[in-house]
């Protein structure tokens, strides 16, 4: 990749990163959003089209970037769990808080990704990029997932895949309801989510190293 298209990956991602929290508010890129964003990292307005050629392309490299910070928090709360040894259902639910100590999902992430889902569903295209950015998110969750599993001494007893995307449907609505009752993002390890059914969900959907 040459200098220039550094530069050019770089800018955009500023931009991508400053457009998180106005199009949680907002819902949807406006000629003042755009010139807000521009402002903020530094871009001529007029540039931004030849960047971003249409508002799907842009909305596809704000949720690229939330996946990977999702992703990547994720990897360090698991790289830096270590369970207690106390064994037992008290295993999986110290594991059940590390992944959501770890925040997979913010409010803002989640508002933004449903926003492109259902642009992507009014219309008969643009949903090929969201699939295969929730794709690339699931992948990352599968190898994350193994990892915290190896942890426990365990390991996926069906489809790695198709368990971890039971994790992440239930947590993502469990997430919603939390926030929709008005608690505090920060609290959600202390959910009857995290503390109940995502333990259970681990320990029914693996079995021990070996067997």
């Amino acid at each position: 990749m040459s200098r220039i298209e550094i530069q050019r990956q770089a800018v955009m991602a500023r931009l991508a990163t400053a457009a998180r929290v106005p199009l949680a508010e907002s819902g949807g890129v406006t000629p003042q959003l755009i010139e807000d964003v521009c402002r903020q990292v530094g871009v001529h307005p007029h540039s931004f089209r030849a960047l971003f050629p249409d508002d799907d392309a842009f909305l596809d490299a704000v949720t690229d970037g939330l996946v990977e910070d999702c992703a990547a928090r994720l990897r360090g709360g698991v790289a830096t769990f270590e369970p207690s040894g106390a064994g037992g259902s008290a295993a999986f639910t110290e594991a059940a808080v590390a992944l959501a100590d770890s925040w997979p999902l913010d409010r803002d992430g989640m508002l933004i990704r449903a926003d492109r889902r259902a642009r992507a569903l009014r219309r008969s295209d643009g949903g090929v990029a969201v699939l295969k950015a929730e794709k690339l998110f699931l992948d990352a969750l599968v190898d994350v997932h193994s990892e915290l599993m190896a942890k426990l001494g365990r390991r996926f007893a069906g489809s790695p895949v198709r368990s971890v995307r039971v994790i992440l449907d239930t947590y993502e609505r469990a997430f919603e309801t939390w926030l929709l009752t008005g608690a505090d993002a920060a609290g959600f390890h202390s959910s009857p989510y995290v503390q109940r059914t995502l333990p259970t969900l681990l320990e029914n959907m693996s079995e021990p190293l070996g067997t």
